[in-house]
């Protein structure tokens, strides 16, 4: 099974799965207590969000996607960041599958970190099978750039030297939203003409409209409202390489934190701690690690992912792993159940 990971930074996921988030009571508040260090002040340690019904109009990718069909089944758990919830400890951790502790990365300047040895999503599938071919694009230069403050994604050299491991940092002149334009872009060719065994696609458009305008915001809206059509792009390309080549893929969208009404991050409030996992498989069921997941912290969502693609340390084996198989030029069948 490939597996596509989507890192949506800085979603509130009450905005995009209103439904989903009244309904499950694993939604409501932390599984964990918070650092008292990174705390908002409340005699609880966290302070309880001000919600409201919203539509999620503007993110129709995002629900189908957690909602399934009859052919490719969906859902969304319920996930809760641990303080601070700053992108650099937060996507570190989901990545790697460390804590904070473990991988010593606390603030987004990742000072001191031990990422060396906690090696991320993408290293893991290739040390599963060395065979893998792997893909990660990313608008922030923490995930992908060696000259970033990261980066999380290892670069293995020897692998970027044959194109089994490919990387993408995209120009960042022109504004963070023409950059995420250019990763939808390399990604969803890579995608769709290469079909990689694993790969990791981040936007950091909405984190970056959260900062300036608020949660509360349009501007915040008009933001997820980009970033779910990127996904749309992403997600309509391996699904024609299903339709086209049967390839199996299962479909995971995650966020790092939320953002307050007035915009901001890094302490405990419930808006800002809850976070999501979104799966979905194209064309089938959801493997039973992810359809038996109740609730997660996001050190576990690589383990989770790893397990259900059935990614073990020296054990991946899949047909086609490791082949690039281009698609016939002809276009997709025009099957509802694939169209996106």
């Amino acid at each position: 099974m490939k597996l596509l990971l989507i890192c949506l930074d800085g979603v509130r996921a009450d905005l995009v799965f209103p439904e989903a988030v009244a309904a499950d009571p694993s939604f409501a508040e932390p599984d964990h207590p918070s650092d008292p260090r990174f705390g908002a002040g409340a005699h609880d340690g966290t302070t309880p969000p001000d919600e409201a019904p919203r539509p999620a109009a503007f993110a129709p990718t995002l629900r189908r996607l957690a909602t399934g069909n009859a052919l490719s089944e969906g859902r969304v758990i319920p996930m809760w960041m641990t303080p601070p919830t700053d992108s650099g400890p937060g996507w570190a951790s989901i990545l790697t599958g460390a804590t904070h502790e473990e991988c010593n990365v606390w603030w987004n300047e990742f000072v001191g970190h031990d990422l060396a040895r906690n090696p991320d999503l993408l290293s893991r599938v290739f040390f599963a099978n060395p065979k893998a071919r792997t893909l990660a694009a990313a608008t922030w230069d923490a995930f992908t750039d060696p000259a970033g403050p990261g980066p999380i994604i290892h670069q293995r050299v020897d692998q970027q030297r044959t194109g089994q491991h490919q990387l993408f940092h995209p120009d960042l002149r022109r504004g963070i939203t023409a950059a995420d334009a250019a990763v939808c872009q390399w990604a969803s060719w890579k995608l769709l003409h290469e079909g990689p065994d694993a790969a990791v696609v981040y936007f950091e458009g909405v984190d970056a409209a959260g900062h300036k305008y608020g949660a509360d915001s349009e501007e915040y809206r008009a933001a997820i409202s980009r970033v779910d059509e990127h996904t749309r792009y992403l997600v309509k390309a391996v699904s024609e390489r299903h339709e086209q080549l049967g390839e199996d893929w299962l479909i995971a969208v995650t966020t790092d934190h939320g953002h307050k009404a007035a915009g901001g991050h890094g302490e405990d409030e419930v808006e800002v701690r809850r976070s999501f996992l979104a799966v979905h498989r194209v064309g089938g069921r959801l493997p039973d690690a992810v359809r038996d997941a109740s609730s997660l912290r996001s050190h576990q969502v690589m383990g989770l992912l790893l397990e259900a693609i059935g990614a073990r340390q020296g054990s991946l084996d899949a047909p086609g792993l490791g082949v690039l198989t281009d698609i016939e030029p002809v276009g997709p069948t025009r099957d509802l159940a694939f169209e996106w």
